[in-house]
């Protein structure tokens, strides 16, 4: 075998050199290709990974309502709850996002319309209250609910002439009764008590039904009670007690409110060859 020449062997290592600095740009190009990669891979990551110390604003705690929870960092929860008599409009739980904002919308508490189902009987106007409500009766009706009529005398009885006694020169003064108010026209008009405090819860004149009367009032009970001494509240009758009732010889009497109840107790039937012997009312 014939060596090469040196022009030929000059030839041979160009070539290799120009392959080496091919396959040295080929692998340089994979190796940054390769960093760009990764570092857009961790880029990605660190967006999707929360860091511990990001929070978001300090959500808005509603009125009537309070927040259960105080950590607002990222990936946490929040829940909110309303007051008795009011209800969550909004969002009950709401979570703190990667970009730092809150989940949901903003809640708030709104009252409950205690008047929804439209307590107030006869045409009467309901005030709707915290956890209650209020009827304003129309004329001629009484009670929380206006389901007790009125029964007033006659209309000459709720008005009278004023007292009036001779001042100076021309002058003269004159006043109401007690129970009446002077209305234009200079007349003496009686105040209804029953309209004007019997209707709000407090103070109520009377526990259960009022009756309007000329300067005054007078408090009604229902069947079956009788109105206590402060005129005011009614008390049960123990029909039992005072032997009111209409139960049988064998019954036992039982009084209840507003009423009573009639019972004949019974022995329980003989069972295993056990007997009973009725030995007391009850």
């Amino acid at each position: 075998q014939e060596c090469l020449s040196q022009q030929q062997a000059l030839r041979v290592l160009r070539q290799m050199q120009k392959m080496l600095v091919a396959q040295e740009a080929a692998q340089l190009r994979g190796t940054q290709g390769l960093r760009q990669q990764l570092a857009v891979l961790q880029n990605r990551l660190q967006r999707q990974t929360p860091n511990r110390n990001e929070t978001c604003p300090q959500p808005a705690v509603p009125r009537n309502g309070r927040m259960l929870g105080r950590t607002t960092r990222v990936g946490h929860d929040v829940h909110f709850v309303c007051d008795a008599g009011f209800r969550l409009v909004g969002s009950e739980t709401r979570t703190c996002r990667h970009n730092r904002t809150w989940s949901g919308t903003q809640p708030f508490c709104r009252s409950i319309d205690d008047c929804s189902s439209n307590p107030c009987a006869n045409g009467g106007t309901c005030v709707d209250g915290n956890q209650s409500y209020t009827c304003l009766c129309s004329r001629g009706w009484s009670g929380p609910s206006c389901q007790s009529p009125i029964y007033a005398c006659s209309n000459s009885s709720f008005s009278r002439q004023p007292r009036c006694a001779e001042g100076r020169p021309g002058s003269r003064r004159c006043s109401c009764d007690t129970g009446f108010q002077m209305r234009a026209g200079g007349m003496c008009h009686d105040v209804d008590e029953c309209q004007l405090f019997q209707s709000s819860p407090q103070p109520r004149l009377c526990l259960h039904d009022c009756l309007n009367l000329p300067g005054s009032y007078r408090c009604l009970c229902p069947p079956g009670y009788l109105l206590h001494a402060d005129r005011t509240t009614c008390e049960d009758v123990n029909e039992c007690a005072g032997k009111q009732h209409n139960c049988t010889q064998g019954d036992f009497c039982i009084n209840t409110f507003g009423g009573h109840r009639c019972v004949r107790p019974k022995c329980p039937p003989p069972r295993h060859n056990i007997s009973y012997v009725k030995t007391s009312a009850l």
